[in-house]
């Protein structure tokens, strides 16, 4: 284990992840990477300290940058950058004199450098691009003489570019960059993130090749697992996301909420056991509540993904015992789960109370409410489905199949109800459905055997010939739809009924037709069969 938790180290980039973070504006995972590596023996505490200072400067707060310079000049006197940054206080400060001594002092500690040329343009291009125009051309133009294939100066250029929206040729300019130096992490992911737009491959392959030189940079392997997952034109992008993902999350320099999306592609990915785990280790070491609600979320969705419901169930009662996070809320899609994962364990009850906490919470989800009406329709509650999906229709955002499923929750009501006052409301109701429904596809074969299901609930099923008119609707739609996989099950409703209503009305003749035919379209009902051979 020692030996290696070593080649760990070893194989870590320490601080100097942080500075790569912090030149491609990522200065919160800049921050806390410095911060994180401050102390360890191999972190240059001046060029730390620098970074940290420039951070706390894009913030605005100055007086903590000017703590970081100076602390990094006490750290190593002649390392020039923190110079540097105490003239872009000055600058700041409208103090163009003492701005300038500041960059004369930086230049004295490493003259004719090119980087550092490029560093003091910098701080007059942020301070005020056009009042210090000549300046940065100077400083510029000394970086070109100095060295003219440095990649500083072309991400200068291209970052400028990069402000004006000129995204193709600030491309260009990151591109000569890493031309001049491959294994340029900033140049190569800036050119990354501006061409993913552009060409998702091109972008990819940029990122691959640099891994290969830098195979231990936090930023370079963060950054192409997200490309990966990100990409809609790569084949065979997730597990390869999955891959570079894993590869940073065993870098000392992850981040937290990186451990997150991880978790998340290996739920994608569908490698349950391995996301749990990583959800287990995330849960045990964060002091951050969104991270543990998220971590939660992720390993309870792990658990029904790999169908153990018992654990679904544990690990479901623990993720909604949290303290709410206001930035991440149960979710419709948490409610849901959790009540499918009681019922899948016989905890009925329990589930019917999620769902009654769910629609609590969001009383306008048609979705919710659909799933609760469900559970009431399977345990016989027939009023309180059909009033919930009544709600469904007056909240206005509704489907045919919404309308359909109303008509049918109203004849479930009327059909199993002893109140003749609730069974007449729900004849009503659903008749006024039927017609909506019926307008909007008045040829549908299903709709039209709802309609009829209504009309003979209506006459008590002693079919008097009010669902007359449905049937024969239904019956030219059928004959015109033979093929239909569900024709002989409408065939048998619609004879059924024309015999029977025949026969009560003294047609045997007809009646005896319909029989027939219902047989036909049911041969295996032997006792409609032998009523058939009797018929005389």
């Amino acid at each position: 284990m020692l030996f290696a938790c070593a080649a760990l180290m070893a194989n870590a980039q320490g601080y100097k992840d942080g500075i790569d973070f912090y030149k491609i504006g990522k200065l919160d995972d800049a921050q806390e990477l410095l911060e994180r590596n401050l102390n360890k023996a191999d972190t240059d505490k001046a060029e730390a300290y620098y970074y940290l200072g420039q951070i706390a400067l894009h913030n605005g707060d100055k007086a903590t940058a000017a703590s970081y310079f100076d602390k990094g000049i006490q750290a190593n006197a002649a390392y020039a950058y923190n110079y540097v940054g105490k003239g872009t206080i000055s600058l700041e400060n409208k103090n163009l004199k003492e701005a300038e001594n500041f960059f004369k002092q930086a230049e004295k500690c490493s003259k004719k450098n090119p980087k550092l040329a490029i560093a003091i343009a910098n701080a007059y291009y942020t301070t005020d691009p056009n009042t210090y125009a000549k300046q940065i051309e100077k400083n510029c133009n000394n970086a070109f003489k100095w060295n003219p294939k440095d990649p500083d100066y072309y991400i200068f250029k291209g970052d400028d570019l990069g402000i004006k929206k000129e995204w193709g040729q600030a491309a260009g300019q990151y591109e000569l960059a890493f031309g001049y130096e491959p294994a340029n992490i900033e140049s190569r992911v800036k050119f990354a993130n501006v061409d993913f737009f552009l060409n998702e491959e091109r972008a990819v392959e940029a990122l691959e090749e640099l891994l290969t030189m830098v195979p231990n940079s936090a930023l370079v392997q963060r950054e192409l697992a997200e490309k990966y997952y990100e990409a809609s034109a790569i084949k065979g992008n997730l597990p390869k996301a999955v891959e570079h993902y894993g590869a940073y999350y065993n870098n000392p320099n992850h981040f937290a909420k990186d451990e997150i999306r991880y978790a998340q592609l290996l739920l994608l990915s569908k490698d349950y056991d391995k996301s749990i785990d990583v959800c287990n280790t995330l849960i045990a070491n964060t002091e951050i509540p969104a991270y543990k609600f998220l971590a939660y979320r992720l390993k309870f969705n792990a658990m029904c993904g790999k169908q153990d419901w018992e654990n679904a169930v544990n690990t479901g009662n623990e993720f909604f015992a949290l303290p709410e996070d206001e930035a991440t809320p149960y979710s419709v899609a948490d409610y849901s789960y959790f009540a499918n994962a009681l019922n899948r364990t016989n905890r009925a009850a329990e589930a019917l109370s999620v769902f009654e906490k769910a629609i609590a919470q969001y009383p306008d989800n048609a979705d919710l409410k659909a799933q609760l009406a469900n559970i009431y329709n399977k345990n016989k509650e027939y009023d309180k489905a059909a009033q919930l999906r009544q709600q469904i229709i007056d909240g206005g955002n509704y489907t045919t199949s919404d309308l359909y499923q109303l008509v049918a929750a109203y004849c479930r009501l009327g059909e199993n109800t002893q109140d003749d006052a609730v069974k007449q409301d729900a004849i009503s109701k659903a008749r006024v459905t039927v017609k909506e429904l019926l307008e909007k596809e008045p040829n549908d074969m299903n709709y039209l055997n709802l309609a009829a299901r209504v009309e003979v609930m209506a006459e008590n099923n002693e079919y008097k010939g009010g669902a007359l008119e449905y049937y024969n609707r239904l019956l030219a739609a059928v004959n015109a739809n033979k093929d239909d996989e569900n024709a002989n099950y409408y065939y048998q409703n619609i004879y059924r009924y024309l015999a029977t209503y025949n026969k009560n009305i003294g047609q045997m003749e007809v009646a005896k037709d319909y029989y027939r035919k219902w047989l036909e379209n049911d041969p295996t009902n032997e006792n409609l069969r032998k009523f058939v051979e009797n018929l005389k």
